[in-house]
């Protein structure tokens, strides 16, 4: 479900923030409780409960996540789609280690011994996709942009 994108969270994310958001993004429309984001990571990992409240907790003080009553239970709803959330993360980042430029960010990943060439040939259409929507005058990708 495509949600508004008109809400600017504040801050970055730290990974373990983004590992709730993305539990979040493959939950119900109607959001989830702390209790289902806990077990969700729970399952992949071992944390806390306490842990995963506090992280909810700060998500939602910095805009990352809505809070709303649903059936007598607090469910909480990342307030930006998973590709602008994480098209925001990557050009912070790209702004931050790499001087703002893609290429150079690239070519950091291909100077990597964990690129495969399955990686590259999912790179090489990726970027062909990216020209084909420029050429057409759309910005985004269709289906979250993953590589």
């Amino acid at each position: 479900m495509a949600r508004k994108t008109t809400v600017t969270p504040e801050g970055d994310l730290t990974p373990a923030q983004h590992e709730l958001l993305a539990v979040a993004w493959d939950g119900p429309a109607v959001g989830m409780t702390v209790a289902e984001i806990w077990q969700a990571v729970a399952d992949r990992r071992g944390v806390t409960r306490t842990t995963v409240l506090n992280l909810v907790d700060r998500l939602e003080k910095r805009g990352w996540l809505s809070r709303a009553v649903v059936d007598g239970v607090y469910r909480y709803r990342p307030t930006l789609d998973r590709a602008t959330a994480e098209a925001r993360l990557a050009a912070g980042f790209m702004a931050g280690y790499f001087g703002g430029s893609p290429t150079q960010l690239v070519q950091s990943l291909l100077g990597s011994d964990d690129v495969s060439s399955a990686d590259i040939d999912r790179l090489v259409k990726v970027v062909a996709e990216a020209k084909r929507r420029k050429a057409c005058g759309g910005d985004r990708p269709s289906k979250g942009g993953r590589a």
